[in-house]
């Protein structure tokens, strides 16, 4: 436990303060004066000693910010009007707090002196009689948000604390010691202590009186032991860097707790982040600025990272369908189905309409033999080509099977495509409000398609396998027969899994890795096909994505580099990001890859791109000298400056371990690179932030070197 203590100050008592109102009571020396014609008094106003107001409560205690509601009540008087003033300020102000014409008082957002505060009411009948209540201003309640560093060797430490609400006197409590704490700002403290055993440590923040309150814990591990139930703070970082939109201290210590596994549950037990629907005049630069924010505020990362990587398997793009409602529906639809089974899933993205709009599903007719048209193929080639099953014929491991010449074996033809074209025939729009049903609907966004069976084709129809659809189907029936058909195909087993893998964990997967995740999407154990949930944790749970916890383990295949969208949120999240996410789409866009702006429906980048040999690097497709410039120029502005709008980097947290050269790279190391730097590299950066005494700029350099490198930029 730490050596150094301090005692923490009781909490003084504070009297409530009475205000004593004298009523000077006025006789006439030299006569009444004449109020009416009869020369005698109104008898209808009482004298003023008379008038009285009474305010409830007499006394209250509220936090900082807060408000409490007074009420006046006035007797002796037809006239029960008050004014109302705090501390004889007529409304208050933002020192003592503000009270309205109602009573309603809002405490100031800091402890006002003297504390408690006077809200008094007086009589508009007459300005002489007032009463008045007490309101006690306590501090607000602390809330934590990380500790740095997320590890703390035995011996002496610094730690830096970030959160909201801390009052100036705030203390860093470890487990139930109180350590030397330095009041940075109400979201930064600094403290010191030293430990001498190895385990698990609660840290809480106490604010001091008036209304002194503790904070929630957070639990950091003291030196590397093997403890049970506990993993270092390295793997859980590396497993986070995968599976969320980037590690942050606060992440990292809670999955050290919960173990891979562990957190894979409470990941997967989220629910939906849900879009709100646009406002009038908001085009997708608003639903893009969600998808910015979402990423960096809401629980459910791993939800969004699934999200995100069948959204770039699954393609629609704004190149075409630029309306925000669209892309409000799309990506509620992949939160919603990320963990369901991939049969929904199918059957959504064919039903949608912002699907139905960009690949031409939407008012597909049947055919007109008069006029010599025949329903577009364009849906029917695609979901099969890139949404499902791909081109050639594959083993259970993702290699393709070849016939006797040594080619691949096709896994459909032209009349399959014409088949499947015909099968989705008859769906149009849902109907708008206040219209009537029709097919030819105008483009409308509020629900899946609809189908109309006048307009769908009932021939037979062909399907993948030599399968037929017989004739006479309706435009559902047939739809939910095609599906199936497609869904039952032993392809997307390891079509889907593989290119889940390259999203998510390596660009390389071994065939033996793809033909597990393959096993589980074919039967998860109780007979069921297609169930993504148990899909998504055995590819995280499989040893060649945990392989790499251990860097002697890992091999030089393993890994990818990071796409743009998640190179800037691993950015923002590790320098505590704050903001609404609006305007970060146009620095995605400079490194090519703007959200919902895939320039095809092949993605921004395609999943066999080569880099050399047979080594597939997907993401590197996208990367040229532009881009990596763009990726620079992006760390540059968000550690140095203000990228756009109300996006910020919070340091604060690094600067104040910024003293120390060593733990400040360290710590950064342990957030942004899972504590596996080069030796070289840490070398260096301690060396170079040691010449640098600006406390500021010595961490901003680290930063930058970091977020540059190209350890950083791959995910490793």
């Amino acid at each position: 436990m730490p050596k150094t203590e301090i005692d923490f100050p009781s909490r003084p008592f504070v009297s409530l303060a009475t205000l004593i109102v004298g009523f000077l009571v006025m006789t006439g020396c030299g006569g009444m004066s004449q109020v009416g014609s009869n020369g005698s008094n109104n008898p209808d106003k009482p004298s003023a000693s008379s008038i009285k107001v009474a305010v409830t409560p007499a006394a209250s205690e509220l936090r900082v910010g807060a408000t409490v509601q007074f009420a006046a009540a006035v007797t002796n008087s037809s006239n029960k009007a008050v004014s109302w003033s705090v501390n004889g300020i007529a409304g208050g102000n933002t020192t003592v707090g503000t009270v309205d014409k109602t009573g309603l008082y809002l405490a100031p957002k800091s402890v006002p002196s003297p504390n408690p505060v006077s809200v008094e009411a007086t009589s508009a009948a007459d300005t002489a009689a007032s009463g008045n209540g007490m309101a006690t201003v306590d501090n607000p309640v602390p809330a934590l948000r990380s500790v740095l560093p997320t590890s703390i060797p035995l011996g002496n430490f610094t730690i830096s604390v970030s959160g909201t609400n801390f009052s100036s006197g705030a203390v860093v409590v470890w487990g139930t010691t109180f350590l030397t704490t330095t009041f940075i700002s109400p979201t930064e403290l600094r403290a010191t202590g030293s430990v001498s055993t190895a385990g698990t440590i609660k840290i809480t923040v106490m604010n001091p009186d008036p209304g002194s309150a503790a904070s929630g814990p957070i639990n950091i591990l003291v030196a590397a032991a093997a403890l049970p139930n506990v993993i270092s703070a390295p793997v859980a970082a590396r497993f986070l860097e995968q599976a969320t939109w980037g590690p942050t201290p606060a992440l990292i210590a809670l999955t050290q707790q919960q173990g891979i596994a562990g957190h894979l549950n409470a990941e997967l037990a989220y629910g939906v982040s849900t879009y709100p629907a646009p406002a009038s005049g908001d085009g997708v630069s608003t639903v893009q600025a969600r998808f910015f924010l979402n990423a960096r505020t809401v629980p459910n990362q791993l939800r969004q990272r699934v999200a995100f990587a069948l959204s770039e398997i699954m393609v629609a793009s704004a190149n075409k369908v630029n309306n925000p409602s669209a892309f409000v529906l799309w990506q509620n639809m992949f939160q919603k189905d990320a963990f369901g089974n991939f049969l929904t899933l199918l059957t959504d993205v064919t039903l949608s309409p912002t699907m139905g709009n960009y690949l031409d599903m939407v008012n597909n007719d049947k055919p007109d033999p008069v006029a010599g048209t025949n329903p577009n193929e364009n849906y029917g080639r695609e979901v099969l080509q890139l949404f499902t099953i791909g081109l050639s014929q594959l083993n259970q491991d993702g290699t393709f099977q070849l016939d006797g010449s040594g080619n691949p074996i096709p896994t459909y033809d032209q009349d399959t495509v014409k088949g499947f074209a015909r099968a989705f025939s008859g769906w149009t729009y849902p109907t708008k409000a206040g219209s009537t049903a029709h097919f030819g609907a105008p483009e409308n966004y509020t629900g899946p398609m609809i189908p109309f069976d006048e307009h769908h084709d009932t021939s037979a129809k062909q399907l993948l396998n030599g399968t037929m659809l017989p004739a006479g189907g309706t435009a559902r029936g047939d739809l939910t027969a095609a599906l199936n058909n497609i869904f039952q195909h032993p392809n997307v087993g390891p079509f889907i899994g593989k290119q889940l893998i390259q999203h998510l964990i390596t660009s390389n997967p071994s065939p033996e890795y793809v033909g597990r995740i393959a096993a589980v999407f074919n039967n998860n154990g109780n007979g069921v096909r297609g169930d993504l949930r148990a899909v998504i944790k055995a590819i995280y749970l499989d040893p060649e994505a945990r392989r790499g916890d251990d860097p002697a383990q890992a091999e030089a295949t393993d890994g990818k580099l990071k796409e743009p969208v998640q190179f800037m949120m691993n950015i923002i999240q590790a320098l505590n990001g704050t903001g609404g996410g609006e305007c970060l789409s146009t620095y995605a866009a400079a490194m090519k890859q703007q959200p919902f702006f895939s320039p095809s429906v092949f993605n921004f980048f395609h999943p066999d791109h080569v880099v050399e040999g047979n080594l597939l690097g997907p993401e590197f497709e996208i990367l040229d000298a532009g881009t990596t410039i763009n990726r620079i120029n992006f760390v540059n502005t968000y550690v140095y400056s203000t990228p756009c709008g109300s996006n910020r980097a919070n340091l604060a947290p690094y600067v104040t371990l910024a003293a120390n050269p060593t733990l400040l790279v360290d710590t950064i190391g342990s957030v942004m690179l899972h504590g596996h730097m080069s030796t070289d590299m840490r070398t260096t950066l301690i060396s170079t932030a040691s010449g640098i005494s600006d406390p500021t700029k010595r961490t901003q350099a680290v930063l930058y070197l970091i977020g540059t490198s190209s350890q950083f930029q791959v995910q490793h």
